[in-house]
């Protein structure tokens, strides 16, 4: 066995070996065990999650979009748009039945005898199951007035709709108090992406 000089450590292989044993699975087992704590713990702890609610568009959009329906909403009076909503982030008023689609311009209405009136005529599937409709019109105005529409002497604009209109029905058209002549406009054909 060899003697080291004073001042000096001196190691041999054998205790350079021992020491590596030691020392290795020591770091390899914190290194672990911060890997661990990474996964267990993520870096942001809320666990809440927020459902944004569908946005509401405001009573103005009625008036300057022709495609909004002539609906009444209550809800506007009730909570105006700037309060905050106490029961969180859950949807309220979905609908049950049926797509609920958006309006559509589906054909024009024309009132006959001296005055030519052509009005537009809106409507919307109101199930997907019954050949049931929800339709309106607006005047030829400058300033694009909702009417609704009454056929077989039921109210279009109401939840339960009418019958489905067809080329030359008469329909009554409030606010200008007299009967309008049905034209739809053609379907347009099914069309399919063949490679799917």
């Amino acid at each position: 066995m060899s003697k080291c000089p004073p001042g000096v450590i001196c190691i041999e292989n054998v205790s350079m070996f021992m020491l590596f044993l030691v020392v290795f699975p020591i770091i390899y087992i914190i290194y672990y065990m911060q890997q661990n704590r990474k996964v267990s713990q993520p870096e942001n702890p809320n666990t809440n999650i927020y459902i944004s609610p569908p946005s509401q568009s405001s009573q103005q959009d009625m008036y300057e979009n022709p495609y909004r329906p002539p609906l009444k909403n209550n809800m506007d009076f009730l909570l105006p748009h700037y309060s905050q909503d106490v029961r969180g982030a859950i949807p309220i008023n979905v609908a049950t039945q049926g797509v609920n689609t958006t309006y559509n311009q589906v054909g024009i209405l024309t009132r006959g005898g001296n005055s030519e009136t052509i009005l537009p005529l809106m409507g919307r599937p109101l199930h997907t199951s019954r050949d049931k409709w929800q339709y309106y019109s607006m005047n030829d105005k400058n300033n694009a007035v909702k009417l609704p529409i009454s056929f077989q002497g039921k109210s279009c604009t109401n939840e339960y709709g009418c019958n489905s209109l067809n080329n030359g029905d008469s329909i009554y058209v409030e606010g200008y108090q007299d009967v309008f002549r049905v034209t739809m406009y053609e379907n347009n054909t099914m069309q399919y992406i063949p490679v799917l």
